[in-house]
């Protein structure tokens, strides 16, 4: 079976529309968001947005009222059950979503349950499941997107039904007889031999075959033959990286045997500002020694192009490996899309080179910031004897100022390693000579 992905356009097909029942309310969704039938989609996300802040669970909101607003807002910001919706009501979407064009029920079935069905049969086995591995970016997992995915798939023949050919009077196999197999004995010795079963090589375990005059002339005896399918993967917000989506009975199909699926793998690519932890986003911000101390104000690019404008209160310093936090600004969660993890930023602070300090600099600083507090040398106690009389109070030795040098720790470890390593070789060589020998006698 061969694959090729491309971006497919929108979402899934609309369902069945219907003409509209007179006793069908289709204004209440509208009315639960607080917006008029002719509001376009900025006003409804807008309205929505505003309204979820209020009722949002974590904001001390009742979760029944922010699920019915979550729901009106799946609805009517989507086109197609938008569409259904004034139609119908929401009757029409359900139904057009259980019809397999709409967005509702199980995503699963909408993929793997809309094919033929086959009735189960026991004496059918499963074939191979087909496992493709899907590369999709932070910002298509963040926002959801539809990929179509190409493939060439055996299917049964259908000239012949799978059998391979027409007018057949007996084709069974005369080396296996039709089982398939084959019973083969090997001498391993003298009285020894060996029975072991392996496939047929003349029908390749099928049990049959087709004379050449007697074969279909579309699958050449085969029983199968190649189809080009496009299937459509449609992934969630929120999915994760090893997310599988199957779809049911998709895998080639051969004769007596029940399809497998294809399997769907999503691999995330990596993504140069954000890394993902579960539900929240971690990213990385350099600082400089004056933003630090003085305040800030950047702005970070969201995963769907929203502009962030992060700033500083007016009494926060940042120290280095600082971490600040975000709510809501993290993945969206598979099962409420409107539920989101936090965004944490890192901070690293930025130093001024030496060169860029002068003098007079240096000195403005030593006065503009708080000095450090004296050290002095450690001092000892008076020491007392058995008796309590003072004893003489040990020698203070004098303090010896050193030298700090520029290292790279890693080039310093790996020195260090090696030298260890020398030096433990260097012993177990000299342990080694002489082992075994006795003592000589004097």
């Amino acid at each position: 079976m061969n694959f090729n992905s491309f971006f497919g356009g929108g979402g899934m097909p609309g369902g069945r529309g219907g003409g509209k029942p007179k006793d069908i309310d289709t204004d209440a969704l509208y009315k639960l968001l607080g917006v008029p039938k002719t509001a376009t989609d900025a006003d409804i996300k807008k309205s929505f947005r505003n309204l979820a802040k209020t009722h949002h669970p974590d904001k001390g909101g009742d979760p029944e009222k922010f699920k019915e607003l979550s729901k009106a807002y799946e609805i009517l910001s989507d086109p197609e059950k938008k569409k259904l919706y004034d139609a119908g009501g929401l009757e029409a979407v359900e139904q057009g979503g259980s019809g397999g064009g709409g967005m509702g029920g199980d995503i699963f079935d909408l993929f793997g349950g809309g094919g033929r069905r086959r009735n189960p049969n026991e004496k059918k086995k499963k074939g191979e499941d087909v496992v493709f591995p899907l590369k999709v970016t932070l910002e298509e997992l963040y926002n959801g997107m539809t990929k179509k995915l190409r493939l060439t798939k055996s299917v049964i023949c259908k000239d012949c039904d799978g059998k391979g050919g027409k007018g057949i009077s007996d084709a069974t196999c005369k080396d296996c007889r039709g089982q398939g197999i084959r019973v083969v004995i090997r001498q391993l010795g003298p009285g020894m031999i060996q029975q072991m079963q392996t496939q047929c090589d003349r029908c390749n375990g099928e049990g049959t075959v087709i004379p050449d005059k007697d074969r279909c002339k579309t699958c050449k005896g085969v029983k199968t033959t190649k189809e080009k399918k496009t299937l459509e993967v449609f992934v969630s917000k929120g999915m994760a990286h090893n997310t599988k989506i199957p779809f049911k009975g998709e895998a080639d199909e051969a004769p007596n045997t029940i399809p497998g699926d294809v399997i769907v793998v999503l691999q995330q690519k990596e993504h140069e500002v954000f890394k993902r932890d579960g539900p929240n986003l971690f990213m990385k911000k350099k600082l400089t020694l004056q933003e630090a101390l003085c305040g800030f104000k950047f702005i970070v690019v969201h995963l769907d192009n929203r502009h962030l404008i992060v700033k500083s209160e007016d009494s926060t310093i940042i120290t280095p490996g600082a971490y600040k936090a975000i709510k809501d600004e993290g993945m969206p969660s598979v099962k409420n899309p409107y539920v989101r993890g936090s965004l944490y930023i890192e901070f690293d602070i930025e130093f001024p080179k030496a060169e860029q300090l002068t003098k007079e600099i240096k000195q403005n600083l030593i006065k503009l910031l708080p000095s450090p507090s004296p050290q002095q040398l450690p001092t000892y106690e008076q020491p007392m004897d058995t008796d309590g009389n003072p004893t003489a109070p040990p020698e203070q030795k004098e303090a010896e100022e050193v030298t700090l040098t520029d290292v790279d720790i890693t080039q310093e470890k790996r020195k260090f390693e090696e030298q260890h390593k020398e030096a433990y070789e260097e012993d177990e060589d000299r342990g080694g000579r002489g082992q075994g020998q006795p003592c000589r006698a004097q």
